[in-house]
């Protein structure tokens, strides 16, 4: 039977935050609520939030699902930057056209946009009128893309003098003069042989239980070993290579998630900017960690050194929708504007092979792929994470999400 909410009564339907593991104790940046409410819910009327003593209002079918036999999904958006720091009391209220209320309960949230970058991203929010209260889908079109003045230090740094690498760099300071230059950098440091040792371990046992689903063989990746392998999360909290990405944002770096490759990807060249996509441009870097040695034919990670200075390209800027249900075949239309920025600017694609444990960071804008696999019997082992500033805003463009992201305590 369907459940109908009239004038005289109120349900009280339970959100939970999608996208932040740890909110109870650090709540931050763009945050993510959703729910599903039983029975028929109209498009009419509007969703009323209470914040820190204001009242923000939204209309109702933009944080509203369609209509399924059962209920509707509901999910919208805070962007925190816009709200006081501190321990925080969230009250909501659907309000629909007859005049029927719907009460949600919300977590108490405890906010932290404390940082420097986290300051100056609320004061172009401010500026720009980006509201506290957004809905369901997520758009570059919400942030001040180009007007802002909350921008990374490095997109900026000229250093044209370091000739390019892909061998580790001699100190950290050399690895960032190298990203800041060529979009990439090999860090002096690399996993111990110990942790890559265990890494592959876990991951043969948890393929062959099916705890990580794989197809032998394939190309596929692996979402998420961090979430159960006890390996790859200690090579995502990688204490060096946190600090690393600390010094190059000048703040916290919060992870977003982790990608196993037990082949190669094959993937065209691409930037991940489209995907997972930082306001300001700049705060997101992607880290690439090889397990194995890696050979020729093996279907090898590639780069364009230098690309990063062009810029991003945004579902916006293509015309694209916003993907659904993992359909990317729109998306012909993003690789064709890549390997037009490739022809236009004359880049040139470079093979990386690196050794065992050896750690590659790139800047978000950087177009590389990965290569064909010519030798389908050879491995290419490899674990992919991305890391966010934490001042930043951190959301993926090209399905219109909030990020997921979490502060990680080092080792």
């Amino acid at each position: 039977m369907e459940t109908q909410f009239s004038s005289e009564t109120m349900a009280t339907v339970p959100l939970q935050m999608r996208n932040r593991a740890n909110a109870s104790k650090d709540a931050f940046g763009l945050l993510s609520f959703h729910g599903f409410i039983p029975g028929v819910v109209s498009d009419g009327g509007e969703l009323v939030l209470n914040l820190g003593g204001e009242e923000h209002r939204l209309p109702a079918n933009e944080a509203l699902w369609p209509q399924d036999e059962h209920g509707r999904r509901i999910e919208f958006h805070l962007v925190s930057h816009l709200a006081p720091n501190g321990l925080q009391s969230v009250k909501a209220t659907l309000v629909q056209s007859d005049g029927s209320r719907i009460k949600f309960s919300l977590p108490l949230l405890n906010l932290r946009n404390d940082t420097p970058l986290a300051h100056q991203v609320t004061q172009d929010l401010r500026a720009y009128g980006t509201a506290l209260l957004v809905g369901r889908i997520i758009d570059s079109s919400l942030f001040p893309f180009g007007n802002g003045t909350a921008r990374a230090w490095f997109n900026d740094a000229e250093d044209d003098d370091i000739p390019m690498s892909l061998e580790p760099a001699q100190n950290a300071k050399e690895a960032q003069r190298h990203l800041l230059r060529w979009g990439f950098c090999v860090l002096h440091e690399q996993l111990p042989p110990e942790l890559v040792e265990r890494f592959k371990s876990e991951l043969d046992e948890a393929i062959e239980t099916g705890e990580l689903t794989y197809r032998i063989g394939s190309s596929d990746r692996i979402h998420g070993a961090h979430e159960k392998l006890p390996s790859a999360r200690a090579v995502w909290l990688y204490p060096p290579v946190i600090e690393f990405l600390e010094n190059y944002f000048m703040d916290t770096a919060c992870a977003c998630q982790t990608l196993t490759y037990v082949n190669g990807s094959e993937q065209g060249a691409h930037q991940d900017s489209i995907h997972l996509t930082p306001y300001p441009s700049g705060f997101m870097c992607g880290v690439w960690v090889a397990l194995q040695d890696v050979r020729e034919n093996s279907g090898e990670l590639f780069v364009y050194p230098g690309s990063h200075r062009s810029g991003s390209i945004r579902v916006r800027d293509l015309g694209l929708s916003k993907v659904e249900n993992d359909d990317y075949s729109q998306y012909y239309k993003f690789d064709a504007a890549i390997n037009d920025l490739i022809e236009k600017e004359g880049y040139q694609r470079l093979v990386y092979r690196p050794k065992a444990g050896q750690i590659l960071v790139w800047h978000e804008n950087l177009i590389h792929g990965g290569s064909p696999r010519l030798d389908m019997d050879r491995a290419r082992l490899s674990v992919v994470s991305h890391y966010f500033a934490k001042g930043a805003i951190g959301f993926y463009d090209s399905r219109g999400e909030a990020a997921a992201l979490e502060t990680l305590a080092k080792l």
